[in-house]
């Protein structure tokens, strides 16, 4: 979903806060006016110095100053953006869903406006050192014709097949916002089949909003297709956010406490549980933050609420220089990696960041 955030909004007013602190508002505005026309000049001599196809990467740095690798329930390994450009005519942007191919050694990611792409990652000493599109075309239907308007609004991404030794035979899970559905797609972006989902949100008008609707969706190996709305469904308590299966079960939990708080991705920890990511945005002034949570499937009630437990937490207002992060996905053992979308927007970038649950099995013991 298109969310305009500024790379770092500023720290709001606090009643509390001495004379010194009072005058911090004009100062971060300096700082920021700074900031953007230095990334502003960066992007200009990015698009035109580069003409290239082949998208390089950079290293960015997201934590505070004071902040070790450590942080949390995590283990940062490294983040890197993506330049502006182009990959045989397809812009490389709005990135909003992201799988990983073990067998083919590919990140795979959606747009929102219906493109597809092939990404190889490099790491060095489990690091993450960079990245590469390699293959980009735009969603068909069954007969080869591009998605076009509505049925384009691809966002969360899933795989099959990716870790059995046999290339060649990944299928995709491709959920949509607009016009609310899940497919399958070969890896060269055909649509195969439709995935039948739950009575309660199967048409568009059980969304809070026409744009809020399948932001995320993730394979369980035991509950099958697993997705969530952005933000709780009409008529349910807007505390409370859910998910379903494709097979009938549906979880429920509460809602992020930070403002305006919503589902972008999904995941599944190697106990079973869902990794479960969360952006909050309000507005420009208001600090953007993300939620890293664990939703524990068989810890619920007799109400089919669960327990949940924080894994991170990283708030603009705290330094962290994040952004519009909307696609998780599962690498090995408990890495992952999580990307932003930059929204087409010259304030934002498309970031990429690799991270390790730490020990999630042993923590949910706890």
């Amino acid at each position: 979903m298109r969310t305009y955030t500024k790379l770092k909004p500023r720290f709001q007013k606090n009643q509390n806060d001495s004379q010194n602190e009072k005058q911090k508002p004009l100062k971060n505005s300096i700082q920021w006016l700074i900031s953007f026309f230095i990334g502003f000049s960066s992007l200009l001599l990015f698009s035109c110095s580069s003409g290239q196809t082949n998208p390089n990467s950079y290293p960015i740095a997201i934590t505070p100053k004071h902040i070790d690798t450590d942080f949390m329930q995590l283990k940062l390994n490294g983040s890197i953006a993506l330049k502006p450009s182009t990959f045989n005519t397809i812009p490389v942007q709005e990135l909003s869903g992201i799988a990983w191919d073990n067998d083919e050694k590919l990140l795979y990611a959606v747009s929102d406006e219906g493109y597809f792409y092939h990404i190889k990652v490099s790491l060095k000493n489990n690091q993450l050192d960079a990245m590469q599109v390699v293959y980009a075309a735009r969603l068909t239907d069954s007969e080869g014709i591009p998605l076009k308007g509505k049925h384009r609004d691809s966002e969360g991404l899933s795989t099959l097949n990716t870790n059995n030794g046999k290339p060649g035979d990944t299928q995709l899970i491709i959920s949509f916002e607009n016009k609310p559905r899940i497919e399958k797609f070969s890896t060269k972006g055909r649509m195969i089949s439709t995935i039948k989902l739950p009575k309660k949100i199967r048409k568009k008008n059980k969304f809070s909003h026409k744009n809020k609707a399948l932001e995320s969706v993730t394979y369980h190996p035991k509950y099958g297709v697993i997705t969530a709305a952005e933000y709780p469904i009409k008529n349910r308590d807007d505390s409370i956010q859910t998910v379903f299966s494709s097979k009938g079960k549906e979880w429920n939990f509460e809602r992020s406490k930070a403002p305006n708080s919503a589902i972008t991705g999904l995941e599944v920890l190697a106990n079973g549980d869902l990794l479960v990511l969360e952006r909050a945005y309000k507005n420009p002034i208001t600090p953007v933050v993300i939620n890293l949570r664990r939703l524990q499937l068989d810890q619920c009630n007799t109400d089919r609420l669960c327990k949940t437990q924080a894994i991170a937490r990283f708030d603009a207002a705290d330094d962290w220089s994040i952004d519009n992060f909307e696609g998780l996905a599962h690498y090995k053992d408990n890495q992952y990696f999580m990307i932003s979308d930059d929204n087409n927007n010259i304030f934002q970038k498309t970031i990429l960041v690799f991270f390790e649950v730490i020990d999630a099995e042993e923590s949910n013991k706890k």
